[in-house]
Order: C-alpha cells, then structure tokens, then sequence
C-alpha cells in the first residue's frame, strides 16, 4: 500500500506543475511534437496492450491518445495513463479507492458517478477521468482540444 501511495505522489508531481506538461512534455503541441517528444523518452509500442508502455518516475505506465475526438485534428483531445496496481479485482478497488482519495486533496471534484471520478486539474477546461479497470488504474486527461462523442 505504501509503494502505491508513493508511486502515485510520484507520478502527480509530474502533473501538478503544470497541467499538460506530462514528463517534461506540452501536450497542448501538435500530434507531431508530442509524439516524437514522448519517443525520445523511451516509451515504446506495446503490441499486446496497443499503446505505448515506459517509465515514469520510477512506475512502469501505458500511454494512449485520443487524437480522433479533438475540435482541431492536430492536437491531443486525451491523455490515457494507465497505471497497473493489482492482481485482482479487489487490490484494484481498493487502488481506486485510495487514488480517488489523493486525488480529492489535490483537486477539485466535480463528478463521481458509475466508477468514474472526475476532477477540474486546471483554469484551462482541462479535466481528469479516474477509473478501475482490470488491475488498473486509469487517469484520463481531457485536454481542452477534448471533443467529447454525443
């Protein structure tokens, strides 16, 4: 429990200084720049997850974007990290549980409904998504290129 907690205060200090600055990388650059931007970090391609898999503060991540549901196509709508804490569905729970609950000191909650806390990170628009999933947790960042799907 404390490795998780850790890890977790580890992984928000790469968040907290500026909102879409993931790694030392503007995620509010193009596609481009932040893709070649992420590569030269060593994060690689994960062909069984189907997304990019590296380290982050000492914490092994796998990183996603969502570049189709974006008002300008040359911008990241969202940032998916997902974060493997468990071997079970209730160790995963539980990680939710006590994300949720660093989350709620650190930032404003909006929403918490059907597994999916949600939080304002920043002045922009940006919000965060956390959800459990498998033995995972999952920060969802919607940038404010976002385009939510109706």
């Amino acid at each position: 429990m404390k490795k998780l907690l850790v890890s977790l205060f580890a992984l928000m200090s790469v968040f907290t200084a500026k909102a879409f600055v993931f790694d030392g990388i503007d995620l509010n650059g193009t596609i481009v720049q932040v893709t070649r931007e992420v590569a030269q970090k060593g994060y690689i391609f994960d062909i069984e997850k189907q997304c990019l898999k590296g380290n982050c503060q000492g914490t092994e991540i796998y990183l996603s974007f969502n570049t189709e549901d974006t008002k300008d196509k040359t911008k990241i709508g969202q940032l998916i990290v997902e974060i493997p804490m468990a071997s079970n569905a209730a160790e995963a729970a539980a990680a939710y549980k006590n994300v949720t609950m660093l989350f709620n000191v650190i930032y404003h909650q909006t929403a918490n409904a059907n597994g999916v806390a949600t939080y304002s990170v920043d002045a922009d628009g940006t919000t965060l998504d956390v959800t459990a999933k498998d033995n995972s947790v999952v920060l969802t960042y919607n940038t404010p290129s976002y385009k939510p799907k109706k």
